[in-house]
Order: structure tokens, then sequence, then C-alpha cells
């Protein structure tokens, strides 16, 4: 005869919850609930069956009810427990229940089997769903948190150990979740725990670790004064450590690296934990080791071009990197039970190494775009439908656009700044902001893209995006227009104008922003010069003053002008007479005026605003303003001001220039040079200021 076990646990388990719904049986609440217990292992199908009998608000109206015995309170806990090892809409139905505040709350009594289940149920809750974190931090009866209650049953036993490490790490989310555990003394209580016997305890503390250091100065500093813990973390770096312990210890040493706490130089980040990075990278470990190798080393070497270096010549890092892009659609399991494309995640961490590495070295970049398809890898994962991914082959590059001869020759030959057009109004905000980077760098004059860009949409994308809400849409936006306008034709810088329209421009110029109005007034600066697309350029502050008034038709500033209209250069004068602006942002404004003062018909309208002048001259103040770059654009405005310009009488050819010369003369500006040229300290300005004085005599 065949029996069917199914329909027979099934009869069970409604019985046990018929008696548990029951106030009258209650002498027979253990019983059943042990019953039930049984009956959901490893069943979710018997789990879901618990949660929609409305069981769970039984269960947890007993833990809150002082007339129930800890016995029976311990084991719905398990029950709950159990539940929360179900699936992720299992738990969302815990966590609606306020299963999360509720234990929190129940955390009073010092039963050990009591006070493990709850936080048995806490861990497993958090471990897939972190909804309820903030109830760890909201004040309660122990104190301002429920962190110091928490790591005062450190001491209690293993499991305990485990599984608060395990919460804390979850919970970890925000710069103040960090800051609150620092302030119980997480780390100090935390450190012994790294030296435990037990793999399922120093696992979970490890990552709590690294959560708190993430980004955060203050808990960097604070770990790195702990004595000796710095060096448990390179034991636990060890070759003889399992390679997961390797990897979680070097990712918090690469952590307190970024958070200033240890300096690249030192070689427990150079050599241990760089090489740690490195080896988690090779073919015989692990892809999810893979992953997380090159994505940690990508975040350890991506502001520092030493440490780059030193991880391009290391164990053949780059070709080790380079197969991470031929792997195919590989989806597996990852550790924390989710299904994963690792072929998918493997172009993304290359990606990322390779983005980091070659941020700053020519050398460097050269060595990775000779890769075989490295380019042709690019274009496709551009295309990927993994969001991730393509911001991955965007970062990487953006850094390989910042070679000029990559810009001239590979990335021009495979038209890279095709996909990039269309990325621009990507509704994913990374990606969007990523292609602008990389057309920051293709719209430059040495560019051959730049043409192909401006015959698409570009001009009118980025003069869209210099308006957006967004700080760093507007930052890009407003690059990449300044890399527009140096040496463009007049044809362009007209239809930049057209297109940003001044009212855009002036919002750019008064942006709260202060590296987006420094930006937009390298616009105004660059619109304003004669110099023109093919000639030479120097990028040095000193000779781009000079350069930028050598060449070209100087009527063609007076046509600027005109274009930008009054309201425009006004607004530069406000940031001129604005002493509280950053020098960077002074200094730019002041190269726009400069630039200005060397159009003809400009020569004469400026000449007649003695107030303009005197607020663009004090800068020439060294006890009140010591910097270079201010200075030298004030020498090369007075200049520009003074010298004869194409349209000056042909009978009297420097009547117009003495005129000037006389008007700065009666305002004091020749003592001013004179006073300057004789300070011990402007030896760096003697050439300039002597060329202006030429002017005056």
């Amino acid at each position: 005869m065949d029996i069917d076990f199914e329909s027979k646990i099934s009869h069970s388990h409604n019985s046990s919850i018929t008696v548990l719904l029951n106030d009258n049986h209650s002498t027979a609440w253990m019983d059943a609930l042990v019953a039930v217990k049984n009956d959901i292992i490893g069943s979710n199908k018997e789990k879901m069956l618990i949660l929609q009998s409305g069981l769970v608000t039984r269960l947890l109206n007993w833990i809150e009810d002082d007339s129930i015995s800890y016995d029976l309170k311990t084991e719905a806990i398990i029950v709950l427990g159990s539940l929360g090892k179900g699936n992720s809409e299992m738990i969302r139905i815990l966590i609606q229940e306020k299963t999360v505040p509720i234990l929190l709350k129940s955390l009073t009594n010092f039963n050990l089997r009591y006070t493990e289940a709850i936080l048995r149920c806490l861990r497993s809750i958090f471990l897939v769903n972190t909804e309820s974190l903030l109830y760890i931090y909201e004040e309660n009866q122990f104190g301002r948190t429920y962190i110091p209650h928490l790591l005062g049953l450190l001491k209690y036993s293993v499991t305990c150990q485990e599984c608060i490490a395990i919460i804390f790490e979850k919970c970890c989310k925000t710069t103040q979740h960090q800051l609150e555990l620092l302030d119980s003394h997480t780390v100090d209580l935390f450190a012994p725990l790294l030296l435990s016997d037990f793999y399922k305890v120093q696992m979970p503390t490890l990552r709590c670790f690294a959560s708190m250091c993430f980004k955060n100065p203050t808990v960097c500093s604070a770990v790195v004064s702990v004595p000796n813990l710095v060096q448990v973390f390179v034991e636990l770096m060890g070759r003889n450590k399992p390679s997961e312990m390797q990897l979680a210890a070097a990712k918090i040493l690469t952590y307190l690296h970024r958070g200033g706490a240890l300096e690249a130089s030192d070689p427990v980040i150079s050599r241990k934990t760089l090489g740690t990075l490195v080896r988690m990278c090779k073919k015989d470990r692990p892809l999810e080791e893979n992953v997380k190798g090159a994505e940690t080393l990508a975040y350890l070497i991506e502001v520092d071009p030493d440490l780059q270096m030193i991880a391009s010549i290391t164990d053949h890092l780059i070709s080790t990197l380079s197969n991470y892009l031929h792997y195919k659609d590989v989806k597996k399991v990852s550790t924390d039970k989710k299904e994963v494309d690792w072929g998918s995640e493997m172009r993304r961490a290359a990606f990322l190494a390779f983005a980091a590495l070659s941020a700053n070295d020519e050398e460097i970049r050269d060595k990775v775009i000779q890769r075989e398809g490295l380019v042709d890898q690019i274009m496709t994962c551009m295309l990927s439908p993994n969001q991730a991914e393509v911001a991955a082959s965007l970062r990487c590059l953006q850094s390989l656009t910042r070679s000029v001869h990559q810009i001239r020759t590979v990335l021009h030959d495979n038209a890279v700044w095709k996909p990039l057009l269309g990325m621009l109004q990507s509704t994913n905000h990374e990606i969007m902001v990523l292609a602008m980077t990389c057309l920051c760098n293709l719209v430059l004059e040495f560019s051959p893209s730049k043409e192909s860009l401006l015959q698409g949409a570009a001009v009118d994308l980025l003069a869209e995006y210099c308006q957006n809400s967004d700080n760093t849409v507007r930052l890009n936006a407003i690059w990449a227009i300044m890399s527009l306008t140096y040496c463009s034709s007049e044809s362009l810088r007209m239809r930049i104008i057209e297109t940003m329209r001044t009212d855009c421009l002036i919002q750019r110029i008064e942006d709260p922003v202060m590296i987006i109005r420094q930006k937009a007034l390298a616009v105004v600066r660059n619109l304003l010069t004669s110099a023109n697309e093919g000639d030479e350029r120097d990028i040095s502050p000193l000779s781009r003053i000079r350069s930028e008034r050598r060449n070209g038709d100087k009527t063609i500033i007076d046509r600027m002008v005109k274009a930008l209209g009054s309201e425009v250069i006004d607004a530069v004068f406000r940031i001129v007479r604005d002493q509280n602006s950053p020098v960077y942002v002074l200094e730019q404004a002041l190269c726009a005026l400069s630039n200005m003062a060397d159009g003809p018909s400009c020569k004469a309208h400026i000449i007649g605003k003695t107030e303009d002048i005197q607020c663009i001259i004090k800068y020439l103040d060294t006890e009140n303003y010591s910097e270079l770059s201010l200075q030298l654009p004030v020498i090369q405005f007075i200049t520009n001001l003074i010298e004869s310009s194409e349209d000056e009488s042909a009978c009297f050819p420097n009547a117009g220039a003495y005129q000037r010369m006389l008007v700065l003369k009666t305002i004091g500006v020749q003592r001013i040079l004179e006073d300057l040229r004789d300070k011990p300290d402007a030896s760096l300005l003697y050439q300039n200021i002597t060329n202006a004085l030429k002017h005056f005599h």
C-alpha cells in the first residue's frame, strides 16, 4: 500500500498550527511548537504555510509577553530563525511583521540558549535583507543604540561572536553607521576576535572591519592606532591561510591605505597587500576570487602612480587580466548563494583593473591597449545588457583616452566615439557621466574624433547637460565644452555660443560649485583668444598666456565679445570683484579679461572703465595676493591693453596706445609694476613686467 507522506506531514502540521493558535491549548503549545520546528526544517513549502497561517504574529506576541516561559519563547524564536533561512519572500514577510525590532527589544535575558536563538534569527534575516538595519541604531531601553548591548554579549559564546560580527557587517552601510560602531568601541572589542580559534568567527570579523574602514579616514586612523592590529591583518593574509581569509585581510589593508592610514610606500601595501591581490588574480584561483582580487587591486592602485607601476610589472598581471576577457558566459552560484554570470563578472573586473593600471602612465597604457582584441572587447562590452560591465568598460576607455597617441591611432581607428554619443542619453546616471568624461578627452583639439563628434549631436547634448541639476553632469558637460572651444575655429565658437545660450553660460559662471565656475570661465577664456585651429600651443600656464595673443586675427575677439553680450562680461567682472573666490576661479576670470583686452575695439571700451581696471590690477598687490597665477594674467592684461591694434589710425598708428598708456599711468599702473619688479621674490615675473613697462617710456 502506498503512503502519501506529504499529506501525512501536512495534516500533522495543520494540527500543530491549530493548537498554537488556540489559547485553550496552552499545555500542548510546547509539543506543537517542537513539531512545527521539525516539520519545516529544509522545506520552503512548509515554511510558507506557516507564514500564511498567521502563526508568526502569534509567536512574536509570545516573545513580547512576560507571562510566557523562556523555554517556550526560545522554541518560538528557533522557529522564526528557521523561517529566516527560507527564501527572500519569506524574509520579507518576517520583516513586515516587525520581527527585527521585537527580537532586539527582547534581548533582556542572559539565558544563553535564548540569547543565541535571537542572534541566530537576526543573523539569518540580515544575511538576506537589511531593510530593518536602522533598528540596530535606534534609541532603546539599553541606551542610545543596540550596539553597546550587543557588544556586551560577545563574551558569552562563540555563537554570539559569530552572529554579532555578521549582524554588524551587514548593518554597516553609511558613514554614520561606521562612526556609531567606532564610538561604541567596536574596533577594540572586535580586535581579539581576529585571533579566535574559530574560522567562523574570524571571517565575519574581517568583513566587519572592511565595512567599517571603507572610505572612512576616521575609522582607518583608529584601526591602525590599535597596537599590532595591522600586523594581525598581515598574518591573516599569509599564504598559509585560506584564500578567502587572505582576500578579506587584503581588502582591509587596501581600505586602510585609501583611507590615508597607511602610505603607498609602506611595504605592507606595496609588497604584501599588492602581491596578495595579484596572486588572487591567477588562473589557479576560483573565478569568484579572481573577480574580487582584481576589483580590490583596482581600488588599491587607483590613485597612486607608483602602485600602478609596481602592479604592472608584478607577476605578468597585464597578461593575466587579459585572459579574463576570454571567459564565455559561465553561470555558477556564488558563495552568497546567488547565480552569477562569471564571464561577465570577469570582464567587468578586468576592465576595472585595466582602468586603474592605465590611469597615469603612458607606457602602461601602451602595454594594456596592445593586448590582442582589447579595444574590440571594450566596444562589445559597451553594448552589454549588464550595466556594471558597461560602466567598467567605460572606465577602462576613460583611462585610455588620456593618451594623445591612443586617441590619434587605435581609438580613432575603432571609432569609439560612436557608441559614446548614444550613451550620453542613457538613463543610467553612472554610464551617462562616464560616457561624457570619455568625450571630454575625445573632443580635445588634437583628437581626430573631434570632427566626427561635431557632426553628430555632441554640442547640443552637452549644452543641454550644462543645465542638469546634477553637479557631476554639469561639470563634465562644461568641461567637454571647454575642450571643444580650445583652439577652435570661429564658426565652431559661434555655434557653441548659439547652442549653449548666454543665459546658461552666465548660470555656470555663477554656479555654486566652484570647479564648474572655473570651467565656465575657461570656456569664455577660450572663446576670447585669437589663437585658431592649427596654431602650435604650449600647455604651460606662462606660455599659454603669451600664445593666446600672439597669432591670428584679433578682431575675432571683438566679434566673440559681441556674440557673448555684455551680461557675460559683467558676470566675469563680478567674479574678479569677489575677493572670496578661490584662486583657481579668479585665475580663469583674469585670463578671460586679459584675452578680451587684446581685441581692437575692446581696448577702447575697457580703457574708459577705470573702476574695472582697478579691480583687476589690485591683484598685483603681493601683500594681499601672492599667487603667481593671478599676477601673470594681470600683467598680460596691461600689456594687451596698451599695445597698438590693427585698427589704429594709419596717420597716427600709436595714438590710441599712447592715450591708453596715459590713462594707466594716471591710475598708478606704472608705479605698481616698478614696485613689483623691484621685489626680491618677483624673479619669475621679471620678463613679463619688463615687457609691460616698455610701453610706459
